[in-house]
């Protein structure tokens, strides 16, 4: 009777890490005795009470694609080809992580056109919480290799950092994907690393009830279909129709595109608005096949060109990127309307982004002004209970059966969803690489992560000041986290979009990934992290009178101070006296330090750098064109 069976993780176009011994298991009948042969070496197993059995491989210098047979004494086998020895790296978070190559296409063609490396592979694993323990396999997930036809599934992150460290090394790079927009730390932690957090706790034990889960699961879908059946039944403009061409606008106001609605008469609506406007064609692009770009809606959004339905999202985050089909567009004038719905009342069309309707030839901007006219109101759309980030879910579902995949290190990028109380993410980041060392039984795994980015649409500087929270807490609390061993922190101040939650830079970040990994676990001689400030002291200047000067290191060649669309004018120190009260600070850099004064504050006790949503001047850089980080400094 054939039992002999592998985890997912063990297949076909799998990586196996270099240089450490790598755990081969699966399960079996008790008793079984079962045979690894990879490599010209052979390794023995029997199966314990369990049906469970392990082996470990010698470690193995980088090389492929190689054969493993495994078989037991019953006659069973089973042969996992097109094995590569290289670097495997654990990679997980929420959004930004996850983010596909699909989501940055048209920012990085080439890179996806020139797609054929075959030693840089992923294993995704699709979203699944468990909350009654650690899943012994995970329950999706295959090796692939990157090519034209799985490029787009790639991590852009994870991806770019493969990458980067293959072109370093030279060495095969294996990614293996555990990640899940909008969630938060504690979900991909385990109990054990959760002791004393009795509120998490609690969550953990409620959702483990699957009749609980199931009750939430069916109410978020009835409170979800009964507000927009609601708001669609009260629609004047599905009723009469507005997104046909020979619709009255006698009524219908104007605004400019992009706006927020905030802005105008519409600040704080609830429900759904159409907007509309004519624009002209030329005959060279009529008929033709168009890309329509809406940059993003809030909250959803349905277009037609006329009278046609050409585009549809669901939420807000997604860039509108619709097609328009060939045959549409007439010589001419054309009209576009589009339907939007708004959940909580913070209605927009994102400023900053491409409004346009166009082919490779030629170009119809979409801003200027339309007209709009509310079709129905509506009270706010109930809250969504996101069951899978719940305490420990993500982390028994998609973690934890991972443990026992040899790997290089961890890759993590996430706290977005941690800024509404970030007090305790620092104990929670650190309790996390702990637990995971442990888990992966390696007191020395290389923790890598990517330090929140510059962001500021949806979030106030005035919400987040020295109360401590928001997004310039959390950046402060995982710079601190760099006191843990073996971690390294990519800087991306200056990667970020000011308007958008997921920017589309994850090349540079996967580089800065790819620069620590280098120079930390590689020997690489490079540079991977920007200026550090060591020490701050208090000294007195003739002239300038009390002046905290910084010193920095990781500044060989020395430093400047850069924004692209900013200048060359650093804004973002502040320094407070001893009652807390931050005033802005003039900052001038010479060789390895930064002299910073304040004529406001007598008395310095406390320096802080770009503690806010986003940077108002120049960050400050070393000559391997890295960021320092923000950071907060006692005097």
């Amino acid at each position: 009777m054939d039992k002999l069976k592998l985890p997912r993780l063990i297949s076909d176009g799998m990586i196996l890490q270099q240089n450490k011994k790598c755990r081969i298991w699966g399960w079996d009948i008790p008793g079984r005795k079962v045979l690894v042969s990879f490599l010209g070496e052979e390794y023995v197993a029997v199966t314990n009470d369990r049906g469970k059995w392990e082996v470990w491989l010698k470690e193995q210098s980088f090389g492929g694609p190689y054969a493993m047979l495994i078989s037991d004494d019953a006659g069973n086998e089973k042969i996992v080809e097109n094995i590569l020895v290289g670097e495997v790296w654990f990679c997980s978070g929420q959004s930004n992580m996850e983010l596909p190559m699909e989501r940055v296409k048209d920012k990085y063609p080439q890179e996806i056109a020139d797609c054929t490396n075959s030693a840089i592979r992923t294993f995704k694993i699709t979203e699944h919480a468990d909350f009654h323990g650690p899943l012994q396999d995970v329950l999706t997930g295959e090796w692939k290799a990157a090519s034209a036809g799985t490029i787009l599934q790639f991590s852009a992150t994870a991806y770019f950092f493969a990458g980067a460290l293959y072109q370093m090394t030279g060495v095969p790079v294996g990614l293996i994907n555990a990640s899940l927009g909008g969630s938060r730390i504690e979900s991909w932690m385990g109990r054990d690393m959760l002791e004393g957090y009795s509120e998490f706790l609690a969550l953990a034990d409620q959702y483990g009830d699957a009749r609980f889960i199931e009750e939430r699961l069916k109410r978020n879908m009835r409170q979800s279909e009964a507000w927009h059946r609601n708001l669609d039944e009260k629609d004047k403009g599905l009723k009469e129709g507005w997104h046909k061409e020979d619709t009255d606008t006698a009524k219908w106001k104007e605004t400019g595109l992009p706006f927020f609605f905030r802005d105008t008469d519409l600040t704080g609506f609830i429900g759904s608005v159409w907007f509309r406007r004519k624009f002209t064609v030329s005959a060279k692009m009529a008929g033709k096949t168009a890309k329509l770009w809406l940059g993003t809606i809030v909250d959803s959004d349905v277009v037609f060109i006329n009278g046609m339905q050409v585009g549809r999202t669901d939420y807000q985050y997604p860039p509108r990127k619709y097609t328009v089909p060939e045959g549409l567009l007439r010589e001419g004038e054309n009209t576009i309307v589009i339907r939007v719905k708004c959940e909580k009342g913070k209605g927009r069309f994102t400023p900053g982004k491409k409004y346009a309707l166009w082919t490779d030839e030629e170009e119809v901007s979409m801003e200027g002004v339309w007209l709009y006219r509310e079709g129905a109101s509506c009270g706010e759309i109930p809250e969504t209970d996101f069951v899978n980030w719940k305490p420990t879910g993500l982390y028994h579902g998609m973690t934890a059966p991972c443990h026992n995949y040899t790997i290089a290190g961890i890759l993590w990028y996430q706290g977005e969803s941690n800024t509404h109380v970030p007090d305790v993410y620092l104990d929670l980041q650190e309790r996390m690489i702990r637990g995971y060392r442990a888990a992966w039984q390696d007191e020395n795994l290389p923790f890598y992560y990517v330090q929140l980015p510059n962001y500021a649409i949806d979030i106030h500087d005035s919400d987040t000041d020295e109360t401590g929270y928001g997004w310039p807490a959390v950046r402060e609390l995982q710079r601190q986290a760099l006191r843990v061993p073996h971690t390294g922190m990519v800087v991306s101040m200056d990667l970020g979009e000011d308007n958008d939650l997921h920017p589309l830079n994850k090349k540079d970040i996967g580089f800065r990934l790819a620069l620590i990994a280098g120079a930390k676990l590689y020997g690489l001689d490079t540079e991977y992290m920007g200026p550090v400030p060591e020490k701050a002291e208090v000294q007195e200047h003739a002239e300038k009178g009390s002046c905290i000067v910084i010193t920095c290191s990781h500044v060989k060649g020395g430093m400047y101070a850069f924004s692209e669309s900013k200048g060359k004018k650093i804004n973002d120190f502040e320094v407070a006296g001893s009652d807390g009260i931050f005033y802005p600070a003039q900052a001038c850099i010479e060789k390895d330090k930064i002299t910073v004064t304040c004529k406001k504050v007598d008395s310095p006790a406390k320096i802080r750098y770009c503690f806010k949503n986003t940077a108002s001047g120049a960050l400050v850089y070393n000559r391997a064109g890295l960021p320092m980080s923000p950071f907060v400094m006692e005097l």
